[in-house]
């Protein structure tokens, strides 16, 4: 697992990764939104549309002339892993409920191994954030799709992200008006994302040159907007997960998404040069598919420690073990410390480093084999 600045990086790119990561990571702990400045930027409002942004800012304008080997190079690398750990954490949950009293997650079937990775993706709940992976992938593969017809309006960037911002609009106005029912979920999901694509295209191919306004009075305006969409929508938050709650509708969901982006992208510009010589902060932003996939793995283990004390008696007195078996989302803090918070953050980060770390070893001594055979031969 490589973790010095390779030259061809874009460290505000990989700053905005790192932000992005802690978000959903911190988003899916009991006492979450430590980072998001007193609710002003809900992460549910816009964070995983800034991973649907920052990949769009990657897209590669070859591809456009190439769009099949473009989407099979995007399902080798998406696609096959999440089968793989859907197999895994299938198999997992399974012995869990068999021998360790557990009550989360469901059976093992041939349809969650095949069908429900795609179309829903938190069945096995151990690595609930898979479910993202998907519709990440779908909506990559209608851009590339899209930008491919692009040549009938002269490939016109502007035009290109319009005709993906209507269908992803009405898809966020049938949540908006519980009307999930007319479309299959993981469709939704990748509608309302696929602007959020577009977007990183749109700014790298046309707004990048002229984000250059004063950092100061840029951040304050984009406060002062954000307070007023705010204000007009009274949440801006949603589930993209089950596409509900979802009441700020499609102006709320792009221009609220907007105004958070452009927020966190002048600040990872800022941080960029500091990610540069983090040796971690590299590791979490380049490891976000493992982190996505690992991070309730992380939860899991924090949990484990308080278990295992509350069994020996030497802390965690009021764990509840019950809970612990039942609840997905349960967390351990000792009379509600919202600051022991940060342990679960830091163990759903780094955990899925060390299965990376660990896969990228074994990757190793395979390969080094094989070739050793192959010398012999």
């Amino acid at each position: 697992m490589k973790t010095s600045p390779r030259r061809e990086e874009n460290m505000t790119l990989r700053a905005l990764y790192l932000l992005a990561i802690v978000f959903v990571v911190d988003g899916h702990t009991t006492f979450a939104d430590m980072f998001d400045l007193q609710h002003l930027f809900r992460y549910y409002s816009f964070h995983l549309m800034l991973f649907a942004f920052g990949s769009g800012y990657l897209f590669r304008d070859a591809d456009a002339d190439a769009p099949l080997a473009m989407i099979a190079r995007k399902a080798k690398r998406l696609l096959v892993p999440l089968y793989a750990w859907n197999l895994v954490y299938g198999l997992g949950g399974a012995f869990l409920r068999r021998f360790g009293g557990f009550e989360i997650g469901a059976p093992v079937t041939l349809y969650r191994l095949v069908v429900s990775p795609l179309t829903n993706g938190e069945h096995f709940v151990w690595n609930l954030g898979s479910w993202f992976v998907f519709p990440l992938f779908l909506a990559q593969a209608l851009y590339v799709l899209v930008r491919r017809a692009a040549r009938l309006w002269g490939d016109r960037e502007p035009v290109t992200f319009l005709v993906c911002l209507v269908p992803g609009a009405i898809a966020a106005q049938l949540c908006a008006a519980n009307r999930q029912d007319l479309l299959p979920l993981f469709l939704l999901r990748t509608l309302i994302l696929l602007p959020g694509y577009a977007g990183g295209v749109l700014y790298r191919r046309c707004l990048q040159k002229h984000d250059n306004l004063p950092t100061v009075p840029y951040l304050l305006g984009l406060v002062v907007l954000r307070v007023l969409v705010s204000s007009r929508f009274e949440n801006l938050a949603y589930l993209l997960s089950s596409c509900t709650y979802m009441g700020c509708g499609a102006v709320g969901v792009y221009l609220g998404g907007a105004i958070a982006i452009a927020f966190w992208l002048r600040i990872a510009r800022l941080l960029g040069p500091y990610v540069e010589k983090s040796r971690l902060a590299l590791a979490i932003s380049r490891h976000t598919f493992d982190i996505m996939m690992h991070h309730y793995m992380g939860f899991f283990a924090v949990n484990c420690l308080f278990l295992g004390l509350n069994a020996l008696g030497i802390g965690a007195a009021d764990f509840s073990v019950m809970a612990f078996r039942t609840q997905k989302g349960y967390m351990y803090a000792p009379v509600n410390h919202e600051e022991w918070n940060a342990i679960y953050v830091l163990a759903g980060l780094l955990l899925p480093l060390a299965v990376a770390w660990i896969l990228a070893k074994m990757k190793t001594l395979f390969h080094q084999r094989e070739a050793k055979k192959g010398s012999g031969d």
